[in-house]
Protein backbone atom coordinates (compact mmCIF):
# COMPACT_ATOMS: atom_id res chain seq x y z
CA UNK A 1 0.00 0.00 0.00
CA UNK A 2 1.38 3.40 -1.01
CA UNK A 3 0.35 6.39 1.06
CA UNK A 4 1.97 9.78 0.82
CA UNK A 5 2.34 11.47 4.19
CA UNK A 6 0.43 14.49 2.84
CA UNK A 7 -2.36 12.33 1.44
CA UNK A 8 -2.75 10.37 4.65
CA UNK A 9 -2.87 13.55 6.78
CA UNK A 10 -5.40 15.15 4.40
CA UNK A 11 -7.64 12.07 4.40
CA UNK A 12 -7.57 11.79 8.20
CA UNK A 13 -8.29 15.49 8.65
CA UNK A 14 -11.12 15.46 6.08
CA UNK A 15 -12.70 12.49 7.86
CA UNK A 16 -12.55 14.32 11.20
CA UNK A 17 -14.12 17.42 9.58
CA UNK A 18 -16.96 15.32 8.10
CA UNK A 19 -17.52 13.66 11.48
CA UNK A 20 -17.59 17.04 13.25
CA UNK A 21 -20.16 18.33 10.75
CA UNK A 22 -22.17 15.10 11.11
CA UNK A 23 -22.03 14.44 7.37
CA UNK A 24 -22.73 10.74 6.93
CA UNK A 25 -24.21 10.30 3.45
CA UNK A 26 -23.35 11.30 -0.09
CA UNK A 27 -20.44 12.79 -1.92
CA UNK A 28 -18.37 15.65 -0.54
CA UNK A 29 -15.73 17.94 -1.96
CA UNK A 30 -13.12 18.68 0.72
CA UNK A 31 -10.10 20.94 0.56
CA UNK A 32 -7.38 20.71 3.17
CA UNK A 33 -4.04 22.52 3.26
CA UNK A 34 -1.24 20.29 4.50
CA UNK A 35 1.82 21.95 6.03
CA UNK A 36 4.96 19.88 6.46
CA UNK A 37 7.38 22.81 6.34
CA UNK A 38 6.75 24.87 9.48
CA UNK A 39 6.66 22.98 12.80
CA UNK A 40 4.98 25.98 14.50
CA UNK A 41 1.88 25.70 12.27
CA UNK A 42 -0.62 22.82 12.50
CA UNK A 43 -0.13 20.07 9.90
CA UNK A 44 -3.63 20.46 8.44
CA UNK A 45 -6.04 23.33 7.94
CA UNK A 46 -9.55 23.07 6.54
CA UNK A 47 -10.39 25.21 3.51
CA UNK A 48 -13.86 23.89 2.75
CA UNK A 49 -16.32 21.03 2.95
CA UNK A 50 -19.12 20.97 0.37
CA UNK A 51 -21.73 18.31 -0.28
CA UNK A 52 -20.98 18.12 -4.00
CA UNK A 53 -18.41 16.80 -6.44
CA UNK A 54 -15.46 18.84 -7.68
CA UNK A 55 -16.23 21.16 -10.61
CA UNK A 56 -13.76 19.54 -13.05
CA UNK A 57 -13.77 15.98 -14.37
CA UNK A 58 -11.63 14.40 -11.66
CA UNK A 59 -12.60 10.81 -12.54
CA UNK A 60 -9.68 10.11 -14.94
CA UNK A 61 -7.18 11.28 -12.30
CA UNK A 62 -8.59 9.32 -9.39
CA UNK A 63 -9.40 6.23 -11.43
CA UNK A 64 -5.80 6.13 -12.68
CA UNK A 65 -4.13 6.91 -9.37
CA UNK A 66 -6.24 4.93 -6.89
CA UNK A 67 -8.21 2.59 -9.16
CA UNK A 68 -11.68 4.07 -8.60
CA UNK A 69 -13.37 7.43 -8.19
CA UNK A 70 -15.93 9.15 -5.98
CA UNK A 71 -18.77 8.77 -8.48
CA UNK A 72 -18.27 5.00 -8.64
CA UNK A 73 -18.00 4.91 -4.84
CA UNK A 74 -21.31 6.76 -4.54
CA UNK A 75 -23.00 4.23 -6.81
CA UNK A 76 -21.42 1.35 -4.90
CA UNK A 77 -22.66 2.79 -1.60
CA UNK A 78 -26.20 3.24 -2.86
CA UNK A 79 -26.55 0.30 -5.25
CA UNK A 80 -23.79 -2.13 -4.27
CA UNK A 81 -26.13 -4.85 -3.11
CA UNK A 82 -28.32 -4.64 -6.21
CA UNK A 83 -27.84 -7.03 -9.11
CA UNK A 84 -27.06 -5.14 -12.28
CA UNK A 85 -26.64 -5.99 -15.93
CA UNK A 86 -24.17 -8.82 -16.45
CA UNK A 87 -22.06 -6.72 -18.83
CA UNK A 88 -21.33 -4.23 -16.02
CA UNK A 89 -20.39 -6.82 -13.38
CA UNK A 90 -16.66 -6.17 -13.73
CA UNK A 91 -17.14 -2.40 -13.59
CA UNK A 92 -19.09 -2.20 -10.34
CA UNK A 93 -17.25 -1.54 -7.07
CA UNK A 94 -17.78 -3.69 -4.02
CA UNK A 95 -18.40 -1.13 -1.27
CA UNK A 96 -17.24 -3.52 1.45
CA UNK A 97 -13.90 -4.05 -0.34
CA UNK A 98 -12.98 -0.35 -0.56
CA UNK A 99 -10.13 0.73 1.73
CA UNK A 100 -10.58 3.40 4.40
CA UNK A 101 -7.78 5.46 2.80
CA UNK A 102 -6.89 5.18 -0.90
CA UNK A 103 -3.69 3.57 -2.18
CA UNK A 104 -1.98 5.87 -4.70
CA UNK A 105 -0.54 2.98 -6.74
CA UNK A 106 2.71 4.90 -7.27
CA UNK A 107 1.14 7.52 -9.57
CA UNK A 108 1.10 11.25 -9.01
CA UNK A 109 -1.78 13.56 -9.94
CA UNK A 110 -3.09 17.03 -9.23
CA UNK A 111 -5.70 19.54 -10.26
CA UNK A 112 -4.11 22.97 -10.47
CA UNK A 113 -6.29 26.07 -10.54
CA UNK A 114 -4.68 28.83 -12.58
CA UNK A 115 -4.03 32.04 -10.69
CA UNK A 116 -4.07 35.38 -12.49
CA UNK A 117 -1.55 37.83 -11.01
CA UNK A 118 -2.40 40.71 -13.37
CA UNK A 119 -4.90 43.57 -13.54
CA UNK A 120 -5.85 45.11 -16.88
CA UNK A 121 -6.75 44.05 -20.42
CA UNK A 122 -5.14 40.78 -21.54
CA UNK A 123 -2.88 41.35 -24.56
CA UNK A 124 -1.03 38.01 -24.47
CA UNK A 125 -1.12 34.64 -22.73
CA UNK A 126 2.39 33.32 -22.17
CA UNK A 127 3.38 29.68 -21.71
CA UNK A 128 0.32 28.01 -23.22
CA UNK A 129 2.38 26.09 -25.77
CA UNK A 130 4.85 25.00 -23.09
CA UNK A 131 1.99 23.77 -20.90
CA UNK A 132 0.49 21.84 -23.83
CA UNK A 133 3.85 20.14 -24.34
CA UNK A 134 4.42 19.05 -20.74
CA UNK A 135 4.45 15.30 -20.22
CA UNK A 136 2.33 15.53 -17.06
CA UNK A 137 -0.43 17.80 -18.43
CA UNK A 138 -3.48 15.74 -19.43
CA UNK A 139 -5.99 18.54 -19.88
CA UNK A 140 -6.16 22.30 -19.51
CA UNK A 141 -8.67 25.11 -19.75
CA UNK A 142 -8.14 28.85 -19.58
CA UNK A 143 -11.56 30.38 -18.96
CA UNK A 144 -13.12 32.69 -21.58
CA UNK A 145 -13.00 35.64 -19.15
CA UNK A 146 -9.16 35.44 -19.25
CA UNK A 147 -8.66 35.38 -23.01
CA UNK A 148 -6.99 38.13 -25.07
CA UNK A 149 -9.04 41.33 -25.01
CA UNK A 150 -10.70 40.58 -21.67
CA UNK A 151 -10.36 42.80 -18.61
CA UNK A 152 -8.99 40.77 -15.69
CA UNK A 153 -8.33 41.19 -11.98
CA UNK A 154 -5.94 39.18 -9.79
CA UNK A 155 -7.31 35.88 -8.52
CA UNK A 156 -8.45 36.13 -4.90
CA UNK A 157 -10.49 32.91 -4.51
CA UNK A 158 -11.79 29.89 -6.40
CA UNK A 159 -14.50 31.97 -8.09
CA UNK A 160 -11.87 34.21 -9.65
CA UNK A 161 -9.37 31.58 -10.82
CA UNK A 162 -8.31 31.75 -14.47
CA UNK A 163 -8.74 28.07 -15.38
CA UNK A 164 -7.34 24.68 -14.49
CA UNK A 165 -4.90 21.93 -15.44
CA UNK A 166 -5.00 18.20 -14.78
CA UNK A 167 -1.58 16.66 -14.18
CA UNK A 168 -0.64 13.00 -13.89
CA UNK A 169 2.58 11.08 -14.23
CA UNK A 170 4.08 7.79 -13.03
CA UNK A 171 7.47 9.46 -12.59
CA UNK A 172 7.61 11.67 -9.50
CA UNK A 173 10.63 13.64 -10.71
CA UNK A 174 8.89 14.60 -13.96
CA UNK A 175 5.63 15.33 -12.16
CA UNK A 176 7.37 17.55 -9.58
CA UNK A 177 9.34 19.40 -12.29
CA UNK A 178 6.21 20.04 -14.36
CA UNK A 179 4.29 21.19 -11.27
CA UNK A 180 7.09 23.58 -10.25
CA UNK A 181 7.34 24.98 -13.79
CA UNK A 182 3.58 25.60 -13.91
CA UNK A 183 3.85 27.57 -10.66
CA UNK A 184 6.60 29.68 -12.27
CA UNK A 185 4.65 30.23 -15.49
CA UNK A 186 1.52 31.38 -13.67
CA UNK A 187 3.24 34.49 -12.26
CA UNK A 188 3.65 36.00 -15.75
CA UNK A 189 1.07 34.05 -17.76
CA UNK A 190 -1.27 36.97 -18.41
CA UNK A 191 0.30 40.04 -20.01
CA UNK A 192 -1.95 43.04 -19.65
CA UNK A 193 -2.23 46.70 -20.50
CA UNK A 194 -3.63 49.00 -17.85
Amino acid sequence: VTYSREGYLAAQYAQRALDALDIRWGMTHNEVIINLEDETVPNARLVEVNCRQHNTDFCPLTSSTVGYNALDMLLAAYLGDEDGPEETAGLRLDWEALPVYPNTQGRFAAIIHLVCHARGTVVAIHGREELDGMESVLAMEIYPAFQIGEDVEPTVDIRTDAGWLHLMNDDQETFDADYARIMELMTTMFEVES
